[in-house]
């Protein structure tokens, strides 16, 4: 926290000293506001002069400082568990605790004495407190807990004055609020913001998202669908940036891969489930097929319904939720793409430079032609919408681009990054082709111009791998990584 003056600030945490005031623009310390035997978990500090700080610790106890240079003048022993966080009132006149006691405590705040507990019942909530803040007045309070709820007290009478139930579900606890003007906001354990109606009691608006690293995307005209590593699939409606989850049973662990076929979501999981979802409805569907080994990836081919999987030495062929077909190789099958036409599918081998191409014959595949001049092997592989291309993500820097009109020859390019590929992916008009990796970067290639150096967006995903690309149209980019963000690009 900083001290109302800007010039100093207080940090606490773990560690052996847990605590630690210094000068902002020297470092030099402005005193000790040492003293507690475990965990520092919060401190506030005085908006006004004469300065006060408080800390709150795992230690059950919060210390009390004058300053500055601070140092401690009393231990406030009114919680019996861990103490939460701790606020000041934006006049300064007080301060409150909150514990996993259950118990919300107000002080004096100047003198730090005890002036009394917030109670509705015996105690303040009927679960640990995790969270408090008080009303740009300073005459409100909220606090935000495991049982569920946000209260709102008022500060001189300590008296509920209005509760907001967040759900029955483990993930509504609520962990944080903040007041902050005239919004007033809380955050749950299931990691959404929640923009709180004081007059109804209600949500006026909350903000989703991921928690995991995002492991999938794909578009469908405005609506953005992700998914993340636990298993949580996410809508998003591109232009508000609005989004919710798939709701109902569905995966249990990883989602490798996903595509979109009209109206349904076809996902697949690193337990070798594949889930047919209703993109509109956005309720999880039941699980359609469980395959014989864990995929890499897949691709689907909307007009005649064929799905390829990539799976531990075979390639699984689907139709309509059902296994028609398979193929043994004598190599690890990686990325896998269906040319428009429906009659050519692209694979790459996960261990050697080697992308094979098979006809489509019914319900089998025809090895036909082997392409070995990439020189390393490739991870996602995409056609373009008009069947003229084929480019390949490497495992080595490179993005390959082969003309399928020249018999799948390789065009020589100028497109390399600093690090693995992870994704690939043309725009409708076919005219351009986008390429992420590991090095947190996103390059956005001219098939006419194949020796002139990629457009650059520098750490796309700032100190995260980039995990998919994908076109909404030929001028915005969707990008997602590691750093569980959704990024759109203007071209």
């Amino acid at each position: 926290v900083w001290s109302p003056d800007s010039k100093r600030i207080i940090v606490v945490g773990q560690g052996q000293k847990r605590s630690h005031c210094f000068m902002w623009d020297s470092g030099t310390s402005c005193g000790n506001v040492t003293g507690h035997t475990k965990d520092v978990n919060a401190v506030a500090h005085s908006p006004a002069r004469p300065f006060r700080a408080v800390t709150a610790s795992e230690d059950f106890s919060l210390l009390f400082f004058h300053g500055a240079p601070y140092k401690r003048e009393k231990s406030l022993r009114t919680h019996t568990n861990f103490v939460n966080s701790v606020r000041y009132s934006p006049t300064g006149a007080t301060f409150a605790s909150v514990s996993s006691d259950r118990k919300a405590v107000l002080y004096d705040g100047k003198t730090g004495d005890e002036i009394g507990e917030f109670k509705d019942g015996e105690t303040a909530h009927s679960g640990g407190i995790l969270a408090v803040s008080f009303s740009s007045a300073g005459d409100r309070l909220m606090t935000a807990s495991a049982d569920k709820t946000v209260k709102f007290w008022d500060v001189e009478t300590r008296q509920v004055v209005s509760t907001f139930n967040a759900g029955s579900d483990l993930h509504d606890q609520q962990l944080g609020c903040l007041w902050a003007g005239e919004y007033v906001l809380s955050v749950s354990l299931s990691g959404n913001i929640n923009y709180i109606d004081i007059n109804s009691n209600s949500y006026a608006r909350v903000l989703r998202g991921h928690q995991k690293s995002i492991e999938t995307a794909v578009v469908k005209d405005n609506t953005i669908i992700t998914s993340s590593f636990e298993g949580r699939i996410t809508k998003w409606d591109a232009e508000s940036g609005d989004a919710s989850y798939f709701t109902g049973p569905g995966h249990k662990s990883k989602i490798v891969d996903c595509r979109v076929k009209e109206d349904t979501l076809v996902s697949v999981d690193i337990g070798n489930t594949v889930f047919r979802s209703s993109i509109a409805s956005g309720e999880m569907g039941a699980s359609s097929f469980s395959l014989p080994s864990s995929p890499k990836y897949f691709d689907l081919h909307e007009t005649s319904g064929l799905e390829v999987y990539s799976c531990v030495n075979e390639l699984v062929l689907i139709r309509d939720g059902n296994q028609v077909g398979s193929v043994k190789t004598t190599y690890q099958p990686n990325g896998v793409a269906i040319a428009p036409s429906g009659s050519v599918v692209a694979v790459g081998d996960e261990a050697s430079p080697a992308i094979y191409l098979y006809d489509v014959e019914g319900d089998t595949l025809i090895q036909r032609q082997t392409l070995t001049s990439a020189g390393q092997s490739c991870t996602e592989l995409a056609f373009s919408p008009d069947g003229a291309w084929l480019a390949a993500a490497g495992t080595q820097r490179k993005l390959f681009l082969f003309d399928v009109n020249k018999s799948y020859q390789l065009v020589n390019t100028a497109w390399s990054s600093s690090s693995r590929g992870s994704s690939c992916h043309f725009n409708p008009s076919s005219t351009l082709v986008a390429f992420g990796g590991i090095d947190s970067n996103v390059y956005i290639c001219d098939v006419s111009k194949p020796m002139d150096s990629p457009i650059k967006i520098i750490r796309a995903h700032p100190q995260a791998p980039v995990t998919r690309v994908r076109w909404r149209n030929d001028n915005i980019l969707v990008s997602t990584g590691n750093d569980f963000q959704v990024r759109q690009w203007k071209v």
